[in-house]
């Protein structure tokens, strides 16, 4: 019984460890050995050299244990901690030194001497795409879900079995991800020298399939995943290769797939050079990691030895040879290793980051940043880093951007000193990179690139001040990006002075601090200060001396900007800086800072002379700073609402209180602003803005604070009495504009706008000379003509917000003998300063300023029209009656109009301003009052009521002003054409010849690249201008509609659409819809038939619509097309009170354009 019972002890002991027997296959336990190597080495008592010994008499274990294998199956699959095995009898001699492992795994004599388990434990995967049709290792890395490193494990048994056709399968995978179905034979493989042929041949019979598309290029969702399943494969791959000892042990193995994905990659066809490319640098990838590894074990080899030797007579001599043997060892196998990288690195990479596929290079770009992160040994060096530096200049957008970003991972995690020479070698280019590049996410990328340059301390001062500027750049996206970069630049100035005045223990006793003072000063001025300079200083004073006048080089001339203006440099900066700059979210402080008396020195209190000199500030920063506050108000307020929005519903936020109480305390502070800052135009300009951001709606709530509207009301018209600058009235009138937004405060909008009107039309009732012919040019002295002009512009600014027309048709009161004011209605006046537009002989002394007047006159004629338009509608519509008497008065005067506006752009010639403004207002006149026939209401109004007298309002252009309009339109778009260098299409024969005023030559030579563009954007705005009226009065059928005429203007718009920009063929895009199909006929179109044609034979017998076609299919289009433009006109309708702030600012362009 005893030994029966040995016997079963002795079964169960075999047993026990044939479970552990799949632990063996070295690739599945490679990261758990690693793992123990890196830390305290267990000792199990089996030396190294019955190693031999050992795995014979498991495998007769495994062999007595076959018939356990279903009952240990489950046993297999859970996770079993390893446990050391028992000393074995024959190991109860002296210890024998033991043979260190290396890379994870022992040496092992054969290289495929191991079985692969039947069932390894795999991870789960993801399916690339579904493919019924893939086969092979193809379908096993894309369509299963098996991981990379399980489908390089399964092919690497099936190379072990089959290596001619595992190798075949591997060549036939790489062929089908470049799009290639046709296969290689196990003879191809069998012949390596005739590999270069065979690709030939598969090469040229795949390009007769004009196959274009690759997995690689595909727009499918999957391109991506493929990709990233195709290289984890091959960096697998050559792991595994590493860890079971072929790659050194089966050299033919290795050589073989740098033989076929070499020759690949140079193919003439771009789906193999891709393919093979993205391939080999995958392979160099993953034998980098392989080459790391084996540093690192080599290192910690030393290491042991090192101990070992330390332990001098009582150290383990077979021990230290181990070691020396594995060092040696594992000097050979990284010597093959870096040689196969260093062999693809030749044949690939060298000639591929260079090809004509920008994708090739951006891929050849990402690999080596990799190479140099993961193996700096070898790539950390200038003669691999030259290759990033070259591929800055590189033509293609997505490789510079690549590049960048891999400079960037190697500032961040590399080691500075190997990439020192080459920033001073490439740092220059960088700069440019930054400052100029086409692409703006590779500008925005090459300044974070740059700040981290200047954080090690490798950027010069002269570079530092260029990216700075970059701060007023045009886009967002650098803007944000060079924050942190100029944040630093300011917190190193506020630091500096802050030395120079004692350090801040001095200045804390300098400040007496006070949290409900925000007027005392704090160190925080002087920052603020420091911020003032630097914008300045970036800025070289331009946008503070020359104002916003680039700004309003790019106003449009119907008013479809923001009537809040433009913001400013420094605003579009403080925005960005606001959250970067802690002091910008203080705007009180900010404000107070603003108030401050600086030659108050009672006020300064115990702060010395030097101090108060470091945060004195001069006329330039206190515009810069005012500016500020702008844009720091606005966003506070912002961010408010944000979280106000984002509360639930009920109750009063804690936001909606911050931001009542900073409208509050806003609307208190702007009087005094204005009354500090109000005497120069710079400063009245820029506290104005702030108006803009007042939830006057407060007022609203809390009717103690009406007295301080009223006051901050009184302000803004102070501003607009006492100011002649174009932006300052600009600003006072969208103030005014926004008070007027507010019903419950409009008994006292409604007083100070009465009084302003009043004052307004008085002052130009006393300068209008009764003795002079004020209609003929050049009879005025040049000082009244400025005087008109201001007098003029405050009228029309005051006619874009409110309704002028009862003010300018009302007669004066008598006045008392020797009164030399005017008793002409106003907009008879406006009429006569229209008249002086007509140019009889130049006077370049006196033209410009004449000329400005009578574009204001123009102007605010125009508003008259549009406001007597709209009226006139309304009474349509609501079926009142208008009195012939006041007919007659409107049509006199639109007459008079027109014939004023006729003779101004007769007597000039190319795009005199003058002329262009007079084009523009012609077709709104005539489209003013076509209008009023455009609305369902009006057209049912005109059927039931006698309105027949009305409808002689509406007129049609003639035929000889059409001509001359076309050549004006011919000359904008051919100046246009020049300015953005663009070519015309010539006249076909058929076409009337041109008569084009003047031929504008191209005369940038001179200008700096940004004069040139904004030249062309002004060209590019007067063309969009013109069209865009044009295209509104053909609508209307004002123009081009009858006659011999009758669709030459349209004809000859649309030649050129295709070829001036989006921006122009999208204006002329409407010209060529086509008209809408005919309609279903039923009892609607039949109800109203009998309407529509009543208004019809109305309107015809004034001869203002063409006759009705014969047909009545064309007849129902042409309804359908009738509606359409309708809908345009209406578009085009005289201004409400919310439109208006479109409307007021209609002249700006034309101004800028006298210029």
């Amino acid at each position: 019984m005893a030994s029966s019972g040995e016997a079963t002890a002795s079964q169960r002991r075999k047993s026990g460890r044939a479970v552990k027997v799949p632990d063996k296959f070295q690739p599945e336990v490679e990261s758990s050995q690693n793992a123990v190597a890196g830390g305290k080495r267990k000792r199990n008592g089996d030396d190294m050299e019955g190693v031999e010994n050992e795995e014979e008499q498991e495998e007769e274990e495994e062999e007595s244990d076959e018939e356990d294998e279903d009952e240990e199956s489950e046993e297999e699959e859970a996770p079993v901690k390893k446990k050391s095995k028992p000393k074995a009898a024959a190991t109860k001699s002296a210890p024998v030194a033991k043979k260190a492992k290396v890379n994870g795994s022992a040496p092992q004599p054969k290289a495929h001497s191991m079985r692969l388990p039947s069932r390894a434990k795999k991870p789960a995967g993801k399916v690339v795409f579904k493919d019924n049709d893939a086969e092979g290792l193809y379908a096993e890395i894309f369509t299963s879900d098996k991981s990379s490193k399980d489908v390089a494990t399964q092919w690497l048994g099936e190379y072990d079995a089959d290596n001619t056709a595992a190798m075949a399968d591997l060549v036939n995978c790489v062929l089908k991800c470049a799009g290639c179905d046709i296969k290689v034979t196990e003879d191809d493989i069998n012949d390596p020298d005739n590999s270069p042929n065979r690709l030939n041949e598969i090469q040229d019979e795949h390009k007769e399939k004009n196959v274009a598309d690759y997995p690689l290029i595909s727009k499918a969702k999957s391109s991506q995943a493929f990709k990233v399943c195709l290289t984890d494969f091959f960096e697998s791959l050559m792991g595994l290769m590493h860890s079971t000892t072929v790659l050194y042990e089966d050299i033919a193995l290795i050589e073989n797939i740098h033989l076929w994905i070499t020759s690949m990659s140079s193919s003439f066809l771009r789906p193999f050079r891709h393919t093979a490319t993205v391939i080999a640098l995958a392979c160099a990838t993953g034998l980098c990691e392989v080459a790391k590894s084996q540093v690192q074990n080599t290192a910690d080899m030393l290491t042991l030895m090192e101990k070992e030797e330390k332990l001098g007579s009582k150290a383990n001599k077979g021990r230290l040879a181990t070691y020396q043997k594995n060092i040696d060892k594992g000097k050979q196998h990284r010597e093959t290793s870096e040689g196969t990288i260093k062999d693809f690195f030749d044949t690939v990479f060298v000639h591929r980051y260079r090809d004509v596929d920008p994708k090739i290079r951006t891929d050849c770009v990402e690999a080596l940043g990799q190479w140099i992160l993961i193996l700096p040994t070898t790539f950390y060096e200038g003669t691999f880093l030259r290759y990033l530096g070259w591929l800055l200049s590189d033509q293609n957008g997505p490789t510079r951007h690549e590049v960048i970003k891999q400079l960037e991972r190697i500032m961040k995690y590399g080691e500075l000193g190997g990439i020192r020479n080459f920033i001073d070698r490439f740092r220059p280019r960088i700069v440019e990179m930054a400052t100029k590049d086409a692409e703006t996410t590779v500008r925005a990328s090459a300044v974070d690139l740059l700040d981290m340059i200047r954080e090690k301390g490798m950027l010069e001062p002269d570079d530092i001040d260029i990216i700075g500027k970059l701060i007023f750049d045009s886009d967002i996206r650098v803007r944000k990006s060079v924050v942190n970069f100029f944040a630093a630049n300011i917190e190193d100035l506020y630091e500096s002075k802050i030395e120079d005045l004692g350090g801040e223990e001095a200045l804390d006793e300098a400040f007496t601090l006070d949290d409900e003072n925000k007027e005392n000063p704090c160190s925080g001025w002087i920052k603020l200060k420091a911020l003032a300079e630097v914008l300045l200083n970036y800025d070289d004073g331009d946008a503070v001396d020359e104002g916003s006048s680039q700004d309003d080089d790019l106003v449009i001339s119907d008013g479809t900007i923001n009537a809040a203006g433009f913001e400013s440099r420094y605003s579009l900066a403080a925005e960005v800086l606001y959250d970067k700059v802690a002091e910008l979210q203080d705007w009180e402080m900010l404000t107070g800072y603003l108030l401050f008396d600086h030659s108050n020195k009672q006020k300064a209190g115990s702060v010395s002379v030097a101090v108060r000199s470091a945060f004195k500030l001069e006329e330039k920063e206190e515009v810069a700073l005012l500016e500020i506050l702008h844009a720091v108000v606005k966003t506070h307020l912002a961010r408010l609402g944000e979280d106000h929005h984002q509360k639930k519903k009920g109750g009063k936020s804690a936001s909606r209180v911050d931001e009542d109480s900073t409208a509050r305390k806003l609307a208190a502070v702007l009087p005094r602003l204005l009354k500090l800052f109000g005497s120069k135009p710079k400063t009245s300009t820029a506290v104005l803005r702030l108006e803009h951001v007042l939830n006057l709606g407060i007022f609203q709530e809390l009717r103690q604070d009406s007295t301080a509207y009223a006051t901050l009301l009184h302000e803004v018209k102070s501003q607009f009495k006492s100011h002649a600058d174009a932006h300052v009235l600009r600003e006072a009138s969208v103030a005014l504009l926004h008070a007027q937004a507010f019903e419950e405060l409009g008994e006292t909008t409604e007083d100070q706008m009465q009084s302003l009107w009043v004052d307004t039309i008085d002052d130009l009732r006393k300068r209008f000379p009764k003795s002079i012919e004020i209609s003929v040019r050049g009879d005025t002295k040049v000082e009244l003509v400025l005087q008109l002009t201001t007098t003029v512009t405050r009228l029309n600014r005051l006619a874009g917000i409110s309704n002028p027309v009862e003010l300018f048709e009302k007669a004066p009161k008598k006045t008392a003998k020797g009164d030399r004011a005017s008793t002409m209605p106003v907009i008879d006046m406006l009429l006569e300063l229209v008249g002086r537009g007509f140019l009889d002989t130049p006077d370049p002394d006196i033209d410009d300023e004449e000329d400005k007047l009578v574009i204001s006159a123009i102007q605010t004629a125009v508003f008259y029209f549009m406001w007597k338009g709209r009226a006139l509608k309304e009474a349509v519509e609501n079926a009142e009656e208008v009195p012939d008497v006041d007919v007659d008065e409107i049509k006199e005067r639109t007459e008079t109009f027109s014939d004023k506006l006729i003779s101004t752009l007769s007597s000039r010639a190319g795009l005199d301003p003058c002329r262009l403004q007079a084009t523009g207002s012609l077709l709104d006149l005539y489209t003013i009052f076509r209008s009023i026939l455009t609305s369902k209401k009006a057209e049912a109004a005109l059927a039931e009521n006698d309105f027949s007298h009305l409808l002689t309002l509406v007129r049609h252009i003639a035929p000889e002003v059409q001509e001359e309009i076309t050549s004006i339109f011919a000359t904008a778009e051919k100046h246009y054409a020049n300015k953005a260098h663009k070519s015309l299409e010539p006249p076909a024969d058929n076409d009337d010849p041109e008569d084009i005023d003047s031929d504008p030559e191209d005369d940038d030579e001179g200008l700096t690249d940004a004069e040139r563009q904004v030249d062309g954007l002004k060209a590019e705005l007067q063309l969009c201008d013109l069209a865009s009226k044009l295209v509104l009065a053909i609508y209307a059928r004002v123009i081009d509609a009858e006659g011999a005429m009758e669709g030459k203007l349209k004809h000859r718009m649309i030649r050129n659409k295709r070829r001036l920009g989006a921006n122009v063929a999208q204006i002329l895009a409407v010209l060529e819809e086509p008209a809408p199909k005919k309609g279903k006929k039923g009892k609607a179109s039949g109800g109203k038939k009998p309407k529509e044609s009543e208004v019809r034979s109305k309107m015809k017998s004034l001869e203002i619509v063409v006759d009705d076609d014969e047909d009545e299919e064309e007849e129902e289009e042409v309804d359908e097309e009738e509606r359409r433009r309708q809908e345009l006109i209406d578009e085009e309708g005289p201004p409400s009170a919310d439109e208006a702030d479109e409307q007021m600012v209609e002249e700006e362009d034309e101004e800028i354009l006298g210029d």
